[in-house]
Formats: structure tokens, C-alpha cells, sequence
């Protein structure tokens, strides 16, 4: 929520379950951006065809739109590398997933590792 007042403005994060510095710290920022936030719904509704209205794939169930997601969140974060996410040496260019930046592996994933992986967790 962005509240405007006589001495500037402020922000209050009213919902959401991530704590909020470390994601934002993760993606390089200090404050709240909203860009960020809108550029990944739209890379989500590109890549997941369940979350644009006014098509026939268009999610009617909460379990089905859930797990579509999934479906569509994990591969882009660790088995498609990013060309901005890239670093360049003397050498050679390395390639980096999303999962790779925030340090939560050390490879890109083929779809097998993927499919492969035990869940951790559960339906929250």
C-alpha cells in the first residue's frame, strides 16, 4: 500500500508471506519496486497460459491454477538460463538461472533433474 502524506511517501506491504528484505536484497534492491513485481507477472502469464483471462485455458480451479503454476515457475527459475543473469570472465561466458543468482544451486537443471527432485514440504 502507498500512502501519500504532506512529508513524502510511504510504503506499508500489507500482504504477502516472503519477508520482504532478503527477497529485495536478492534481486539487488533497497526499496519496494513495483516494476519487478508486474515484469514477473507478466514473464508468469506468458509462460503460463492458466493466468490470462479471456482464453479457453483460462483456470476455473484454484488446485489446477496452483499446480500449473508450479509447473511453470520452477523451470524458469532453474532450468532456463537468463542472458541478463550472465557473467562474463577473460574466457569464456557462464550462463545463470534465476536459482543460480540467489545461490540456491550451483548448475543449471536439465527437465529430468527437475522431474526428478524430491518436493520438501508440503500444500501450505
Amino acid at each position: 500500500m502507498i500512502k501519500s502524506a504532506s512529508d513524502g511517501i510511504h510504503l506499508k506491504v500489507i500482504r504477502g508471506k516472503a519477508k520482504l528484505e532478503p527477497t529485495l536484497s536478492l534481486l539487488g534492491y533497497n526499496k519496494i519496486n513495483t516494476s519487478v513485481v508486474e515484469r514477473q507477472n507478466g514473464t508468469s502469464r506468458l509462460h503460463n497460459q492458466r493466468k490470462v483471462r479471456k482464453t479457453l485455458a483460462f483456470s476455473k480451479s484454484s488446485r489446477y491454477h496452483r499446480w500449473m503454476s508450479w509447473l511453470s515457475v520452477v523451470p524458469y527459475n532453474f532450468c532456463r538460463p537468463h542472458g541478463s543473469l550472465r557473467i562474463k570472465d577473460e574466457a569464456r561466458i557462464h550462463h545463470r538461472t534465476p536459482a543460480m543468482a540467489a545461490g540456491l544451486t550451483d548448475r543449471i537443471w536439465a527437465t529430468r533433474d527437475w522431474l526428478l527432485t524430491p518436493v520438501l514440504g508440503g500444500q501450505g
